[in-house]
């Protein structure tokens, strides 16, 4: 993913090489901030407070990660604040203004269905870590080696915390509905 990137391009502050790395990170920014309850322009603004701070942060990557893995950290970091910042503009948002975030056609959103939408709502509904956690391996398809890698803990830390948040979502939706394992099909 991060292989088109020119990182001496980057730490020089180039607009074209930055614009690069968001176009490539957005998708998974965006979805991170989504997952964690925020909506209409906090998303936005979340995500705008991530690429700024990687930008303001870029010169200090070391390359002992994948930028993109950098990047999501970054992220994990700025957008639980940017949440508690927002959470009563949040809440205030009727459901209708709720951004899409992954843009999809027509027929993808017709294909959206109640499930869906529940089983999402309810992992905004986690504590900020597992929500993290279930976004990045459920939705994203990161690995539990590259999300501990992003949290900076032990892959066993992250793999409990799937196991938790599976568990805190059957409490919270019946034991009807299931995330199935990335690659697994469409996620739910």
């Amino acid at each position: 993913m991060d292989e088109n990137l020119d990182l001496a391009a980057l730490r020089r502050g180039d607009p074209r090489a930055f614009e690069g790395l968001v176009r490539q990170h957005q998708p998974v920014v965006l979805g991170l901030c989504q997952s964690m309850g925020l909506r209409g322009p906090d998303i936005d603004d979340a995500a705008a407070e991530v690429f700024a701070a990687v930008f303001r942060s870029i010169g200090n990557f070391e390359g002992r990660s994948a930028l993109g893995t950098w990047v999501y950290r970054i992220a994990c970091r700025v957008i639980p604040k940017a949440r508690r910042k927002y959470r009563a503009r949040a809440s205030e948002q009727p459901d209708d203004q709720q951004a899409d975030v992954d843009q999809a056609t027509p027929l993808e959103q017709s294909e959206r269905n109640e499930v869906h939408e529940r089983v999402w709502s309810a992992v905004e509904s986690l504590e900020e870590r597992s929500a993290l956690v279930v976004e990045m391996h459920y939705r994203r398809g990161i690995g539990v080696d590259e999300i501990a890698e992003v949290l900076q803990c032990p892959p066993g830390t992250v793999k409990t915390l799937l196991f938790r948040a599976r568990a805190r979502l059957k409490e919270i939706l019946g034991k009807h509905v299931t995330l199935r394992e990335p690659g697994a099909g469409r996620d739910q």
